[in-house]
């Protein structure tokens, strides 16, 4: 809805957080008319709010780790997560290092801890996978990102960027599987989180 700072719909989290603009609340209904999901990832605490209740439609945080894990601008706080969730919303768990507890020097264990930490929340049911991986670009392709609008004032930037050890690329998914299994994750739990829960909620998103 938001890509860090302000738009004509709301606002994002690096910004001073006004709101859900009135041309926001028609292009919420009219995501919920043709079947897109509303993401929430990148935007503020109140334009996030605001959607929740907005939306007849379940939303998300397609991609986003916790601030009880590391304070970060990026990162949702515990009683954000539980929003969502108490609202029919999704979260999908990132593995972008710096987002992490211990940053580049994250690990596998590091990014199942988080799952862990956002599933003791708000459950099983409403956790997914959501990589945010960036696989294959350069670092003119960052600082775009690090850019408003891709082009204009520089919000942050990150220094060097590298997945966590065990799961930098996506042919290191398998290793992912293990890690919840060797955490006591039993087999129906781990298919949820995997992917099950996420084909779930697309469902009521986009229809059957």
């Amino acid at each position: 809805m938001a890509y860090n700072t302000q738009n004509l719909v709301g606002t994002g989290c690096y910004e001073r957080d006004g709101g859900l603009s009135g041309f926001g609340r028609e292009i919420v209904a009219e995501m919920n008319r043709v079947g897109m999901m509303c993401d929430l990832s990148h935007v503020g605490l109140k334009t996030s709010e605001e959607v929740i209740l907005e939306s007849k439609k379940p939303v998300c945080y397609s991609h986003c780790l916790p601030l009880g894990l590391k304070d970060h601008p990026r990162n949702k706080s515990d009683e954000e997560l539980k929003f969502i969730a108490d609202h029919g919303g999704f979260i999908g768990v990132t593995m972008f290092a710096p987002f992490l507890k211990n940053g580049i020097n994250s690990t596998i264990e590091d990014y199942v801890e988080a799952i862990e930490y956002i599933i003791n929340i708000v459950g099983e049911d409403c956790v997914g996978i959501g990589t945010d991986f960036t696989q294959g670009h350069d670092q003119a392709f960052f600082d775009w990102l690090t850019h408003d609008k891709g082009y204009a004032r520089e919000l942050t930037q990150f220094g060097k960027i590298v997945n966590p050890e065990g799961i930098r690329t996506v042919g290191e998914f398998p290793n992912l599987t293990e890690a919840l299994l060797r955490r006591g994750w039993r087999e129906e739990k781990v298919r949820k989180v995997m992917g099950g829960n996420w084909v779930n909620i697309l469902k009521e998103v986009w229809g059957e």
